[in-house]
């Protein structure tokens, strides 16, 4: 089965032990790769470049730790990377939080 990704926003997020994490705001998409890099717990809004890089360092999650996707997002908070994740070089959002 497959989602949209519109279909995404504004669901709650829980992690596998039951714990109510937030709700899905924003998703920073690597479009190089085709794929969801980070989900924001928070909105972005029109403010300092300081404000967006502590949302994504303090409230976001990396969409690695994702486990399924249906009428709520579902992550594993344990699970650690076993990939590398490379970021994208770009002069955009991920940029200012590579730059911290």
């Amino acid at each position: 089965m497959s989602i949209r990704l519109s279909q995404m926003f504004g669901m709650d997020i829980y992690t596998t032990d039951a714990e109510y994490v937030g709700k899905a705001y924003d998703f920073i998409i690597d479009l190089e790769e085709g794929r969801i890099f980070k989900i924001t717990l928070e909105p972005f809004r029109l403010t300092s470049k300081q404000d967006i890089v502590q949302i994504l360092k303090k409230k976001s999650i990396n969409y690695d730790k994702v486990v399924a996707v249906k009428d709520i997002i579902l992550i594993n908070k344990n699970k650690a990377s076993t990939k590398t994740v490379r970021t994208p070089r770009t002069s955009g959002i991920l940029g200012l939080a590579r730059r911290r």
